[in-house]
């Protein structure tokens, strides 16, 4: 059998060989003092849902939004997810808001699917397209986690329709996944609920101190800011057509009151001008405001693009196990420099439970969108926990981010064994009856072969010249063939 002393060197060796002497921004970079970082769960899911299947959940809630923009309403009150279109019509002061709420059942755990079920809403409920939907997503989950905790800042931007359906300590958006069951109420500031491209208070959601934490991630979220840029500079364009057609429509009515017969027609004429006038400076007002806010932010993302980006030298990393958990027995990887003994990354996978890690080379995966990207090294662990939420499987950990990227279909048993004989690994497969047999996979995490012979949960992995020597269930010896693990005897 290999030794664990012995896994763990080839872990290290491996990875020290692989990093670049100098690369731009790396990963293990340190974050800004007021940077939102969202603290997502890392390990593998009992349960894996698609994330169209996660889209949906918004898209539902946003539908019914759709059928009547302008009334109030709740939806889904007694689901995971309830979304409180808060709105007043006839209150034309401060505004009006979404809000999307997690029950104490939600079972969301990680932003970016926080951030499909937004824009599943917001395509469904007021037109968007999904990348607009996504930028607007991004800016939506930031907004919320930068003003958790201040709730005057919602009491004097928002209606009072709006504040009676929230609570204080749970207006916005934690950083901690764990946080999120029964503790969220996510805010979404509405403007004009019929008109598309604006429906979302783009102004708020990007106000200075959203920026400046948006501003203080891996590089400076260029993408998401130039798309709020390319979104508000569309807003400025739709508020000038509008306001060159209420001033025609202003031009018209001047006309048809001087060209009135009787005086009740000149009246309702001239009333319909001024209306018409009024449409057309406050549109005129919103296209410029746009403007003006398009303008500055792509100087200030020119400004952040010429910015030299800094050197990191990383030939003196290293990556290897350290406990995370003593009590269950838990590991994690952390990158530290050589040199100065400093943690420059710690992985947000902790629940690696044992210290049989392998380094496996060139790994493609592919995603749920189709795009296919290639790891030069990645680490084959046993990883998770046994709970309605985690499950123990075997997990593929990138070597840059220290992050899974891939886990197997199966579930394991809580004591398997990691055990490699060249391109094959070898691990307890349990059931969904509890049963328990040894599997076999590539490098890939597919199972290629599973034992006939069930074997103890806990059985040890002995390699053998013959084969793998096993407990089976009644607790007898068994020699099982690493071929295909078919009994030898």
């Amino acid at each position: 059998m290999k030794k664990t002393a012995s896994a763990v060197a080839v872990l290290l060796t491996l990875l020290a060989a692989a990093s670049a002497i100098e690369v731009n921004q790396p990963e293990l970079e340190s974050k800004g003092a007021d940077s939102i970082q969202f603290e997502n769960y890392s390990g593998p899911h009992a349960v894996i849902e698609t994330a169209a299947a996660i889209t949906n959940i918004g898209t539902v809630l946003g539908a019914q939004v759709a059928q009547a923009p302008e009334e109030p309403a709740v939806i889904q009150p007694n689901g995971k997810y309830t979304l409180i279109h808060a709105v007043d019509p006839d209150t034309p002061e401060k505004l009006d808001a979404d809000i999307l709420v997690l029950n104490a059942n939600a079972g969301v755990d990680h932003i970016k699917n926080l951030r499909r079920i937004i824009i599943g809403y917001l395509t469904a409920a007021y037109g968007y397209d999904t990348t607009d939907a996504d930028t607007l997503a991004t800016f939506i989950t930031v907004y919320n986690a930068v003003y958790r905790g201040q709730f005057s800042v919602f009491t004097e931007k928002y209606k009072e329709t709006v504040i009676q359906n929230l609570t204080e300590e749970k207006a916005g958006l934690s950083t901690n996944w764990e946080e999120w069951p029964g503790r969220t109420q996510i805010v979404v500031p509405l403007s004009v609920l019929r008109d598309g491209l604006s429906a979302v208070d783009t102004t708020t959601i990007s106000d200075e101190q959203v920026i400046d934490a948006l501003k203080q991630d891996e590089g400076k979220n260029i993408e998401a800011r130039e798309n709020m840029a390319s979104i508000k500079e569309r807003e400025s364009t739709d508020a000038t057509v509008k306001a060159q057609e209420a001033q025609k429509e202003a031009a018209q009515q001047k006309a048809a009151a001087a060209a009135a017969e009787t005086p009740e027609e000149a009246e309702a004429a001239a009333a319909k001008a001024e209306e018409a006038a009024q449409v057309a400076t406050e549109q005129q007002q919103q296209a410029d405001k746009k403007r003006v806010e398009a303008k500055a932010e792509r100087e200030d993302i020119a400004k952040d693009k010429e910015e030299k980006v800094p050197v990191v030298d990383t030939s003196n990393y290293l990556t290897g196990l350290f406990v995370s958990d003593e009590a269950n027995g838990l590991y994690k990887f952390i990158t530290v420099d050589g040199v100065e003994g400093t943690t420059v990354l710690s992985s947000p996978v902790t629940q690696i439970r044992n210290r049989n890690v392998y380094p496996v080379t060139d790994i493609t995966i592919t995603g749920e969108d189709g795009e296919q990207t290639l790891y030069p090294t990645m680490y084959l662990a046993v990883c998770g926990l046994d709970n309605s939420h985690s499950a123990i499987k075997l997990c593929l950990i990138d070597a840059t981010r220290l992050e899974i990227q891939k886990e197997s279909t199966e579930m394991l048993a809580e004591g398997t064994d990691l055990l490699r004989q060249g391109d094959s690994f070898y691990a307890i497969i349990r059931d969904s009856d509890g049963s328990c047999y040894l599997g076999q996979y590539d490098k890939n995490l597919t199972l290629l072969h599973k034992s006939s012979s069930a074997v103890k949960t806990s059985s040890p992995l002995n390699m053998t010249t013959k084969g793998i020597l096993v407990t089976d269930s009644s607790g007898a010896p068994r020699m099982l063939s690493t071929d295909d693990l078919s009994t030898i005897w």
